[in-house]
C-alpha cells in the first residue's frame, strides 16, 4: 500500500512534467508564428531563433514528459507477440523487457548526467543573435527526464512482481491487447 502512495506522488511529478512539455509546445507554436510574422512584415526574424528553439524549447518539450509517456503504456508495445505466449512465458518476457529497459535507460541516464555536470562545471553558453545565452540549464533536463523514466520502470517492475498477469504499466493489468480476438 505504501508503494501505491509513493506511486501516486510520483504520478503528480510526471503529470507536472507533461504539463511543462505541453506548455513548451504551445510556446514553440507562438514563437514560430511570431518569427514568421516578423519575417514577412518586418523583413527580419528573431535573432538566434533557431538556437533558442534548439537549446531551450526542444529539451523542454521532450525530457519532462518522458516518464509520463512511459507510464501511459504507449511504449513498449508488443501486442502482436505477447497474446500468443503462455502465461509463464509472457510473465518472464515482460519482466525481462522491464529489466532491460531499466538497465539501458539507466546507462543513458548516467551518460546524460555526466554530460550535464560537464556543462554546469564549464558554464556553457551559445550565441543567439549577438547575445550569449547559458546552455547548461537545459542540459539538466535530460538526466532528470531519464531518471524519472528509470523510477517509472522500477515501479512497473515492483508492480509486476505482485501481479498474476504482468504489464508495462503500474495501473493497468495485462500487457496484451488482442486486436482480432484470438
Amino acid at each position: 500500500m505504501e508503494e501505491m502512495n509513493s506511486y501516486t506522488q510520483f504520478k503528480r511529478i510526471t503529470t507536472a512534467g507533461a504539463i511543462i512539455s505541453g506548455v513548451a509546445v504551445f510556446v514553440l507554436m507562438l514563437f514560430i508564428v511570431l518569427d514568421v510574422v516578423l519575417r514577412n512584415m518586418g523583413g527580419a526574424s528573431i535573432p538566434g531563433g533557431f538556437e533558442i528553439v534548439e537549446n531551450y524549447l526542444l529539451p523542454l518539450i521532450v525530457f519532462p514528459s518522458l516518464a509520463w509517456v512511459c507510464g501511459s503504456g504507449i511504449m513498449p508495445n508488443m501486442d502482436l507477440l505477447l497474446p500468443r505466449m503462455s502465461p509463464a512465458t509472457r510473465r518472464r518476457t515482460v519482466q525481462a523487457i522491464v529489466v532491460v529497459e531499466i538497465l539501458v535507460i539507466g546507462v543513458v541516464f548516467v551518460a546524460a548526467a555526466v554530460f550535464a555536470v560537464w556543462h554546469v562545471m564549464h558554464q556553457t553558453s551559445f550565441l543567439a543573435g549577438l547575445t550569449m545565452l547559458p546552455k547548461w540549464p537545459s542540459q539538466l533536463l535530460a538526466p532528470i527526464g531519464l531518471g524519472l523514466v528509470v523510477v517509472e520502470c522500477c515501479f512497473v517492475f515492483a508492480a509486476n512482481r505482485r501481479r498474476e498477469d504482468p504489464g508495462f504499466t503500474v495501473g493497468r493489468g495485462p500487457a496484451e491487447v488482442v486486436p482480432d480476438g484470438t
